[in-house]
């Protein structure tokens, strides 16, 4: 058994969606995930944030157990057409082997 966990932009997350669907994954979950950038870049700070962060940026995480074939097969499909809504930002996938369930 296998869990994979895909994470992109906000805007990725219909794709991943399809994935899941494509492999017929009838049961995964999805968070919202906000992060933040805390690196001070001079003047480029904006005003109606603390001083001391960035702008935050918004992920999503789609994740699932899976059959080991399933998953690897997801995974050799992602490495040969990622999920791609901004060119610098692809979505990443994460492979995991699961070692116990309860």
């Amino acid at each position: 058994m296998k869990f994979i966990a895909i994470m992109g932009h906000e805007e990725t997350r219909p794709k991943v969606r399809a994935l899941f669907q494509k492999y017929e994954v009838h049961m995964f979950s999805n968070v919202a995930i906000r992060g933040c950038n805390c690196e001070k870049r001079g003047s480029q700070q904006q005003a109606w944030w603390p001083t001391n962060e960035m702008p935050a940026s918004y992920s999503s995480l789609c994740f699932a157990l899976l059959d080991d074939d399933k998953a690897e097969a997801m995974m050799a499909e992602l490495e040969k057409n990622p999920i791609v809504v901004d060119n610098d930002f692809p979505a990443k996938a994460f492979l995991m082997n699961v070692e116990k369930t309860a």
